[in-house]
């Protein structure tokens, strides 16, 4: 993935903002729409719409996702057959993606692990589809459609005035320009979801973002200019990345993977998937030899402590250590002394 530097920075003041602008036409002009990402209060109102509506659809006799998930399997649309198709398909990813980690140099073999990854999740998400195309009919679906659109509601504004598109959330239930309707919720959908995560990647190890990232942490500076309890998705991705990045560029140098593979999203999570679950099993050995070594005794080495009082005691031999064979010289020597008495 390249980046232009103009778009680069165009992502950068969309996320500092937190704000997404698009034209839409309303069927007789272009309006600028400004999507703002809601705050706590507007996503506490929406989830209050929710639990709302969830209790609606199932008085109305719409299924829950949970019994709608047995329904299917009682019906075979998915059955526990693709459920372990789907673990075994998992596996195998898994699998490929170790091999990834480890081919750190071949790039032709890389892009031929590459598309067995993607063959194999290509599998995954064409079982998995038969689950949640039918599941869009359950109750807490059709409650997070209302979410969804009350949020877009609250999100929406025209650019020139300020004001919010709709007065209030009952003025767009009741918009009759569906189309226009239409075309600001799925703009808001994609406002909503962010940007894309293998963009905010790149970002995050641009060195126009780093330079403001280890400024940040150095001087304890605000990175976004706003508590952390106001960040928005994207703030939030971008720091997670940031923060991800930034340890990999502390590792040792023996431990961190080449320049090629952190440009390389794929490749890079297959290695530090290797190099974490590595250093998982050394540090469990640790901990293991550690615990064997505190519950050893003289028993577990065939040692067996001797006092005076026992028999065997005047009959061996001590050859270390040294003050072994001095107190038992000087007990021999008070027993003769004892015994002439």
């Amino acid at each position: 993935m390249d980046i232009t530097h103009e778009d680069l920075e165009k992502y950068l003041s969309r996320i500092f903002t937190g704000v997404g602008l698009v034209y839409i036409n309303n069927g007789s002009m272009d309006i600028c729409v400004e999507f703002r990402s809601p705050n706590n209060a507007i996503m506490l109102r929406a989830n209050l719409l929710f639990d709302k509506m969830y209790n609606k659809a199932l008085s109305d006799g719409i299924l829950s996702s949970e019994k709608l998930e047995k329904l299917m399997k009682r019906r075979n649309i998915f059955t526990e057959e693709d459920e372990e198709k789907i673990e075994k398909l998992k596996a195998q990813l898994e699998a490929q993606e170790l091999l990834l980690a480890k081919t750190t140099v071949v790039k032709a073999k890389q892009d031929r692990l590459k598309g067995i990854i993607k063959k194999i999740k290509d599998e995954i998400n064409e079982i998995s589809f038969k689950k949640s195309s039918k599941m869009s009919m359950s109750a807490e679906a059709k409650a997070d459609e209302s979410k969804l659109l009350y949020l877009c509601w609250a999100s929406a504004y025209d650019a020139d005035t300020g004001d919010l598109l709709w007065p209030t959330y009952n003025d767009l239930l009741k918009e009759t320009n569906l189309f226009f309707k239409d075309n600001i919720f799925l703009e808001f959908l994609k406002f909503n979801r962010g940007i894309d995560t293998r963009i905010v990647r790149y970002i995050a190890r641009s060195n126009l973002w780093r330079i403001r990232y280890v400024t940040s942490l150095k001087t304890s500076e605000a990175l976004f200019g706003v508590p952390t309890s106001e960040y928005t998705n994207d703030m939030l991705n971008l720091v997670y990345w940031s923060n991800y990045y930034q340890s990999i560029y502390e590792m040792l140098p023996e431990d961190r993977p080449s320049d090629l593979v952190i440009e390389d999203d794929e490749a890079l999570d297959s290695y530090m998937q290797s190099y974490y679950d590595e250093r998982n099993k050394e540090d469990a050995a640790r901990r293991s030899k550690r615990r064997t070594q505190g519950k050893l005794s003289a028993f577990d080495k065939e040692e067996v402590i001797v006092t005076q009082s026992n028999e065997l005691y005047e009959d061996i031999k001590y050859d270390k250590p040294r003050e072994a064979q001095r107190i038992k010289d000087k007990a021999m020597i008070k027993k003769r002394a004892g015994s002439r008495r």
